[in-house]
């Protein structure tokens, strides 16, 4: 092996492999195009790859033939050099390539001219996108039945609480993978929902990031503390409570303090700081013997993308796909909270559409469920909540309540438990 990360041997038999055996041929071409490092052996991979999407036979002398005219004049006496055909080295050759790929991501670490954050998200950015393609595998329905009907009869375990039982019945097939965006108008309630959907699914169990680049983590956190005391937030945060309600703060605080809930300040941030964000989370959860389920990030809109381009929709479809392939590359799912457009308060029927998320189509299209928040008036106690697109499960919509003093929805006609078995309650 050599020092460079290139295995000529192995990417040489494998080469020889391809053009003997058509299956393995097919499975190679499936990976990326860089497992081979040598110039040489690229260039017939290349030239393996243009036949077959042609549909023309591929043999030894048609491959050499088919480098040439690509450019690679050399190609006869390289294919008569090539050693046996085998096909067991493609792990080492996908090993081979991350060495590679590890080290420009050095080299550019070292000559960026960038701030040291933004250099770093930037090579995190391309680790992953390293990571990506190599060993993808290509199953029969058959396969893919038998692992679908081993879930299904298993139970899938329900990921998202919501804490409104006829919305958590709804979006109970949600899972890892899944992209669900929450949108709504202004002061109606995103955050205060996605706050009280990783309040709950961490108390189910399952670890849950919140990444905000509008609020500061203190008050995330002290809006978590109000809805699990039942007090009002503004009481909270400004100092207004009694020497009750500080008790009761100060037991909700302990219980939101044990939960597997991190909350991050994103300001700013790129897709690849909320994944690297996310990764951090995630090996602290497993260090702990728990897991990360949920990535809340608030909000879309607001977020700065990876490459500036030249429209603001190219920018958010470019931000949404990266959301959506973080979410099945990490195996979990990405809550992201999306403004709703002005125009929505124009019309006679408020009631928002697919059609009034902001700024980009592909926000809807990389969504795998996108869930509409809607009150009447600014307000009253109730809510609506729109299930208006879902990809595994039923479309529709739930009636809840909103509590204004402590920012939480509830469910229609639940009577309120406290937690802490105190007769008076703060409402």
């Amino acid at each position: 092996m050599a020092v460079s990360g290139i295995d000529a041997a192995a990417e040489g038999a494998t080469l020889a492999a391809m053009i003997a055996d058509e299956g393995f041929r097919a499975e190679v071409l499936c990976e990326p195009e860089d497992l081979f490092g040598q110039a040489g052996h690229l260039a017939l991979r290349r030239a393996i790859g243009a036949l077959v999407e042609r549909g023309d036979a591929v043999d030894a002398v048609i491959v050499a033939r088919e480098a040439q005219v690509l450019g690679f004049q050399r190609a006869d006496d390289l294919v008569r050099g090539l050693p046996a055909a085998s096909g067991k080295y493609l792990s080492l050759l996908a090993q081979a390539r991350l060495r590679r790929k590890t080290q420009e991501i050095g080299r550019a670490l070292l000559l960026s001219e960038a701030n040291p954050e933004q250099a770093l998200a930037t090579a995190a950015e391309s680790a992953v996108a390293a990571l990506s393609g190599v060993g993808q595998r290509v199953v029969s329905v058959s396969e893919a039945g038998d692992a679908a009907f081993r879930m299904a009869r298993a139970g899938a375990p329900r990921v998202l609480r919501t804490g409104i039982r006829t919305l958590d019945e709804t979006l109970r097939l949600i899972g890892p993978g899944d992209l669900v965006v929450v949108g709504a108008r202004p002061s109606v309630g995103k955050t205060a929902y996605a706050v009280q959907v990783a309040r709950r699914t961490a108390a189910s169990g399952t670890g849950a990031l919140f990444c905000s680049l509008e609020m500061d983590p203190k008050a995330i956190s002290l809006r978590m503390v109000a809805q699990e005391a039942n007090l009002p937030f503004v009481a909270l945060a400004g100092n207004e409570l009694d020497a009750k309600g500080w008790e009761r703060a100060a037991r909700a605080l302990k219980v939101v303090g044990s939960l597997p809930l991190s909350i991050g300040d994103a300001s700013g941030a790129t897709p690849a700081n909320i994944r690297a964000a996310a990764m951090r989370a995630k090996a602290r959860f497993e260090r702990g013997g728990g897991r990360l389920g949920v990535v809340v990030v608030d909000y879309l809109q607001i977020m700065t993308p990876t490459r500036p381009e030249r429209t603001r929709d190219r920018e958010i479809a470019q931000i949404s796909a990266a959301l959506k392939a973080m979410a099945k590359s990490m195996g979990v799912v990405v809550i992201a909270l999306s403004q709703l457009n002005r125009s929505l308060e124009s019309r006679q029927d408020k009631r928002p559409t697919l059609a009034d998320l902001r700024e980009s189509g592909a926000i809807e299209q990389d969504a795998d469920t996108v869930i509409l928040l809607h009150r009447a008036q600014k307000q009253s106690s109730g809510a609506e909540i729109f299930v208006a697109k879902q990809r595994n499960g039923e479309t529709g919509s739930v009636r809840a309540t909103w509590h204004g003093p402590t920012m939480a929805f509830g469910e229609i006609g639940d009577a309120y438990e406290d937690p802490w078995g105190d007769e008076t309650v703060l409402q």
